[in-house]
């Protein structure tokens, strides 16, 4: 008996250790992935250098209320941080490492913190084979490259996937203030509400499938089943199980956005950035950033990788065997097809999308895993039909062989993406030569608004026309924004000088190396004159 003890304690040791071994492996996985992509001079996204920005003046001044940076926007009046958490913790990195290498590694441990959770979530749901999972969404290179930008992605995944799991586990009470936590940490906070209510219709259309069959007759109308059906999930859904975790992230919610430093002025931002970008979204009116435009299907297909294929055949699994799925898969199956939606609307939503695809098909394949033995299912289907029988074992080596092959080529591809990316000194002897020129606080007109981040960064003497989106500056006023832009497009040639001295009040004018036509208008004009001039273009101080 004691030697039985002994042994069974030694089966456990030996388990726990494999175990340890394995999330070692899927951290130092991601984490050296994640560092080879960031190991270049260079931010692929304008906004990285806003963010660093931002960690470095909370750590000189803290809490930063006013923003004077950007003179013609909304954010001159009604500016709130809304990544402060994300710039938060970032300080450390960058105080002790440096400005670039310091905030590089900050991202490179966000995204690989939240590969291990999702590992960690897997693992605890008893997912088979978690570890392939998660290399499947590691290697999304459209996922990889957005959770690879210095931008608040990874962070704002770790607590909404910290809402989830809480939502799932229907423990309620930690919702509150991980969802005060969110709207502190990221402006796209009401995501976690969403996920309440889809835990909720989770919920329904399980009781609703389960219990569908005992209601409804086959000898039933058509019709009358369907409103059957409704009736039913409409019961479901009203009930106290799916309200609570819905109240509870409205409390956290409500507090996060009241207990504020920015309330109640953030109330008109949340509008603005929520409604009028997130959902609104002038495209069609202004040149908003790339990661607002659609993803065209099949581009995103092809972005995808792995993973999209991964999704397909478990969306085929699912449908087949949909009367017996439970809450959790319909669940991430509803997110999954959410964040699709949204992706296919804004591209910037593909690093949600990925991540809960995988998820959907971890749960999917698990329960084919868990009821249906793989070998029989094969020479069954050999037996009914043996060309199907054949190609489905040409399909499994083909997935075994190939599929690694192709996230090795994915990963390179997104390697070569980093090294296009924005040099760390983009505009830095413009900055410069402001910063040891211009008085404190002049204005300064740039070419795009795009511009901004690498300017502020460098410089935060002088004020500036547009920047972050050029939404900001549109609502501010429809018409400076429209003469703005014809000026900085060159379509605009007479008058300059009144415009950019007495309407915008700029007392200097930055003119990148590509708007050619843009310096012959300034030049022609006669009352600018170029004080400086490097290979990312000129400075013309208004005469």
């Amino acid at each position: 008996m004691n030697r039985l003890i002994i042994l069974s304690a030694k089966t456990k040791e030996l388990i726990a250790k494999n175990q340890f071994i394995l999330y070692l492996a899927v951290f130092f996985m991601g984490f050296l992935s994640y560092l080879w992509l960031q190991a270049t001079p260079t931010f692929l996204d304008p906004d990285s250098f806003y963010h660093l920005k931002m960690i470095k003046l909370i750590a000189q001044k803290g809490v930063i209320l006013n923003f004077p940076w950007l003179q013609f926007t909304i954010l001159k009046n009604i500016y709130i941080d809304h990544h402060f958490l994300y710039h938060v913790f970032a300080i450390p990195f960058v105080k002790f490492l440096g400005d670039f290498v310091g905030f590089k590694l900050y991202t490179v441990i966000l995204a690989t913190l939240f590969l291990l959770l999702s590992y960690a979530f897997l693992k605890k749901e008893k997912i088979k084979a978690a570890e392939i999972f998660v290399l499947f969404m590691l290697f999304a290179p459209d996922y990889m490259f957005r959770i690879s930008l210095a931008k608040a992605s990874a962070f704002s995944l770790i607590l909404l996937f910290g809402g989830i799991y809480f939502i799932l586990k229907e423990k309620f009470w930690p919702l509150i203030p991980i969802s005060f936590l969110y709207v502190w940490a990221y402006g796209g906070f009401p995501l976690i509400l969403v996920m309440t209510i889809i835990f909720a219709l989770a919920n329904s259309l399980e009781k609703t499938l389960i219990s569908a069959g005992l209601n409804f007759s086959i000898k039933s109308h058509w019709l009358r089943k369907i409103k059957g059906y409704f009736l039913l999930l409409f019961k479901n859904f009203f009930t106290v199980r799916n309200l609570k975790p819905f109240l509870a992230v409205f409390l956290g919610i409500i507090l996060g956005v009241v207990l504020n430093p920015y309330f109640p002025k953030n109330l008109s931002f949340y509008w603005q950035q929520l409604v009028q970008i997130g959902i609104i979204n002038y495209r069609g009116k202004v040149n908003v950033g790339g990661e607002w435009y659609p993803y065209d299907i099949f581009n995103l297909i092809a972005d995808s990788g792995t993973a999209m294929i991964l999704g397909a055949i478990s969306l085929i699994l699912f449908c087949i065997f949909i009367k017996k799925q439970k809450n959790k898969s319909i669940f991430f199956a509803l997110t999954a097809f959410l964040f699709f939606i949204l992706t296919l609307k804004s591209k910037r939503y593909v690093e949600y999308f990925i991540p809960f695809l995988v998820y959907f098909s971890a749960f999917t394949i698990n329960y084919i895993w868990q009821n249906v033995e793989l070998k029989k299912f094969i020479e069954k289907l050999k037996q009914e039909n043996y060309i199907l029988g054949v190609l489905s074992k040409f399909v499994l080596i083909y997935v075994l062989i190939i599929f690694p092959l192709l996230m090795v080529k994915d990963a390179y591809l997104t390697k070569k993406s980093f090294i296009g990316g924005i040099s760390f000194q983009r505009f830095e002897g413009i900055a410069n030569y402001l910063e040891k020129n211009s008085k404190p606080g002049e204005i300064v007109m740039q070419t795009d608004w795009s511009d901004w981040p690498m300017l502020f960064y460098h410089n935060d003497k002088n004020y500036y026309i547009v920047g972050l989106d050029p939404t900001f500056m549109y609502n501010y006023n429809a018409k400076l924004y429209n003469l703005f832009a014809d000026i900085t497009m060159a379509k605009k040639s007479n008058d300059l000088y009144h415009d950019i001295k007495d309407v915008f009040s700029a007392s200097y004018f930055i003119v990148n190396k590509d708007r050619l036509q843009l310096a012959i208008n300034l030049q022609k004009d006669g009352n600018f004159a170029k004080v400086y001039e490097d290979n990312d273009g000129s400075i013309y101080k208004l005469k």
